[in-house]
């Protein structure tokens, strides 16, 4: 089996952003002491629109400008550190702006879905260009924000125009309607990963792409309400996220179907989530699934959520297992019909 740590370098997107110092800096450095420990890697999708307007307020606000260089600076360390970095994007950004002091997140068109044919184009060639030219290694795998990957099609074109061939937004089951989030990944396949062509939910044997998906687990009512719970009751630092932001509200909707209905959530490492995670992974040696991908995003690690990671690890490498990150998949034949290739190194 095939692993990965994927962790979304992002901030917060509600009325608080938060700062790279508690939502980047300070969470990736305490999660690579634990790899470092094990010589493991992990994979960091970037939010490149972020660094995109960073840079251009930078022009009009100059204190700005060495938050985007100690950005720039912090991400060349994790890949010169053997970690693997790929594409996010969160277009909102470029409806928000930063008034001097701190940004106003505007978030009516969150998903990519949400622009024009040509704003997607211009999108993703300055989030990838943008983030390629910090790189010694070019991306060719893509997230994208919130997993609002749907409807694909607008974006075919402009991941493949820049090297993108990897898509890594899908996880089974998964489903969500808000006015930020809209996505439903109930007819993607049980598979750990596939080639697609115009939907990443319907296989196509020699389609351009492959999904690679997020591990997703079957979850009870009950663990929301114990997830809920925690976050109301639970004192100390053990469980205090290390962002300082605010996170784009769930629809009521999506809360009550959560809290009354059993659901998928993709396998993560964040907060009290993390309490799945080796659940989740022995489900996925279970069935046999060529690939395990865990997800998180640095913001919102907790002390509690970094042991139950360091634990995972530690018994990962024990039985001679390992972290690794995605390799381009390589073409396929014109004119024949075959399986998906591995999509992770080895």
């Amino acid at each position: 089996m095939h692993i990965a740590l994927t962790l979304d370098y992002e901030l917060f997107f509600g009325r608080q952003t938060g700062t790279p110092d508690a939502c980047l800096f300070k969470p990736c450095d305490a999660l690579i002491r634990i790899l470092d420990a094990f010589s493991a890697p992990a994979v960091f999708f970037v939010d490149a629109s972020y660094l995109v307007r960073l840079r251009e307020f930078a022009e009009k606000f100059p204190h700005l400008e060495q938050e985007y260089l100690s950005l720039v600076s912090h991400i060349r360390e994790l890949e010169a550190h053997g970690h693997q970095i790929q594409l996010h994007i969160h277009p909102h950004w470029f409806d928000s702006w930063h008034d001097g002091h701190q940004w106003h997140t505007v978030i009516d068109r969150y998903r990519l879905s949400q622009w024009s044919d040509q704003d997607i184009v211009t999108i993703v060639a300055r989030c990838t260009r943008e983030l390629n030219q910090h790189l010694k290694q070019k991306v060719f795998a893509f997230r994208a924000g919130g997993w609002c990957i749907q409807p694909f099609a607008p974006l075919a074109q402009p991941l493949i125009d820049n090297g993108i061939s990897i898509d890594s937004s899908v996880y089974h089951g998964g489903g969500a309607s808000s006015q930020a989030h809209d996505f439903d990944f109930r007819s993607a396949p049980s598979a750990a990963c596939w080639n697609f062509d115009r939907d990443p939910c319907q296989a196509v044997d020699r389609g351009p792409f492959t999904e690679v998906a997020i591990s997703s687990l079957r979850v009870s009512p009950l663990f929301y309400w114990r997830f809920a719970l925690n976050r109301l009751f639970a004192r100390g630092q053990r469980h205090r996220p290390f962002g300082d932001g605010y996170a784009v509200a769930n629809s009521r909707a999506d809360l009550l179907h959560l809290l009354t209905h059993y659901s998928h959530m993709a396998v993560s490492v964040d907060g009290f989530k993390a309490s799945l995670l080796r659940h989740g992974f022995n489900n996925a040696r279970r069935k046999q699934l060529e690939c395990f991908i865990a997800m998180g995003h640095p913001k919102s690690l907790t002390p509690y959520s970094l042991e139950q990671l360091h634990r995972w690890v530690h018994e990962l490498y024990d039985k001679g297992l390992y972290l690794s990150g995605y390799r381009r998949p390589a073409p396929l034949p014109a004119n024949t019909t075959q399986a998906p290739s591995k999509v992770v190194h080895e």
